[in-house]
């Protein structure tokens, strides 16, 4: 099994680590520039721990990273360890610019590394389910609604974080994306710093857009932090095909199937972490591309960077650049 290194002890990090260690392969190496947090997840997984990520990626004791860090470091560690030839666990988003994205792209395709973009709801259960049961969707909905993010929180910081829109907007456009099972090519979008006018305008707390399909599918999407829908809790997504429809909801551990004529309610756990870190653990034994690579995590960035230049000059954007 391969020796696996987490850069970044916070909360996402433990979780992962977490889950490594139930699927029987527990991190051996931690690192936080905070060494205080490293030293407690190494302590309780009898592992290592540093301050020192370039150290760490360059050990000849790691086969792969988990970077789990703030969003404008991605891109710098995810260079460092794809030419250090390390497979990489990227949490999303991939970056918050097109460029830095762009990079991690480039530097994983010419090392011949393997990159996962974390998207824990790709691998939830009812996800698949979800896909199963309406396999050629006409209409989706996706919606990643929060409660407000404090204007001092280090993901609405513009340059760290990028914002509500950027940061976990990610996981409504790929979810989307992988329902319909098809290449988006247009978005238009209404929104922009609605809720954190401290921040200034050149930041995208909200968004509101429309989604084409090269296969005729289109979609809403709504992002934000205007508040979150207790009922159906913060992930909501529905897909539907003309008579049969699936809604997910209670972050992905509630799918209502109504086949045209009666309606199903399923429970499953919430096991999106759990399964993308076996996914990642799979890809590496078998020397394979991971179900989200470096791909999505890209398309799912860049087509909210797009998003974000629809609400600036009030049109459609075309996404037939894109992969």
């Amino acid at each position: 099994m391969p020796h696996i290194a987490i850069l970044g002890c916070g909360l996402i990090g433990e979780t992962h680590a977490r889950c490594l260690a139930e699927l029987g392969t527990p991190p051996t190496l931690f690192v936080d520039t905070n060494l205080a947090c490293a030293e407690k997840l190494a302590a309780e997984f009898s592992g290592k721990a540093m301050d020192d990520p370039i150290t760490a990626i360059e050990s000849p004791n790691v086969d792969a990273v988990y970077i789990c860090t703030y969003h404008d470091t991605h891109a710098p560690l995810a260079i460092a360890a794809a030419k250090a030839g390390k497979h990489i666990f990227l949490e999303k988003p991939m970056a918050i610019t097109e460029g830095d994205c762009r990079a991690i792209a480039t530097a994983v395709k010419e090392a011949g590394v393997l990159c996962m973009t974390g998207f824990k709801l790709h691998y939830c259960s009812h996800a698949r389910k979800a896909k199963a049961l309406i396999k050629n969707p006409q209409v989706l909905s996706a919606q990643v609604m929060d409660r407000r993010w404090p204007d001092d929180s280090w993901a609405n910081d513009p340059l760290k974080g990028g914002g509500n829109v950027l940061s976990q907007g990610c996981h409504a456009v790929e979810m989307l994306c992988y329902l319909a099972d098809s290449k988006p090519i247009r978005i238009f979008a209404e929104g922009g710093n609605l809720r954190h006018p401290k921040l200034g305008t050149g930041f995208a707390d909200t968004m509101a857009a429309t989604l084409s399909f090269e296969n005729g599918a289109v979609a809403t999407l709504l992002i934000g932090d205007a508040g979150e829908t207790l009922r159906d809790g913060k992930f909501n997504f529905q897909s539907m095909n003309g008579v049969q429809s699936v809604h997910l909801y209670h972050r992905l551990t509630e799918l209502s199937y109504f086949d045209g004529e009666r309606e199903q309610i399923f429970s499953a756990e919430e096991d999106g972490f759990l399964n993308e870190n076996r996914e990642f653990l799979s890809a590496i034994m078998e020397g394979r591309k991971p179900e989200t690579s470096e791909i999505d995590g890209f398309l799912a960035e860049m087509i909210l960077l797009r998003g974000i230049e629809s609400i600036r000059t009030g049109l459609p954007i075309a996404l037939k650049d894109l992969p």
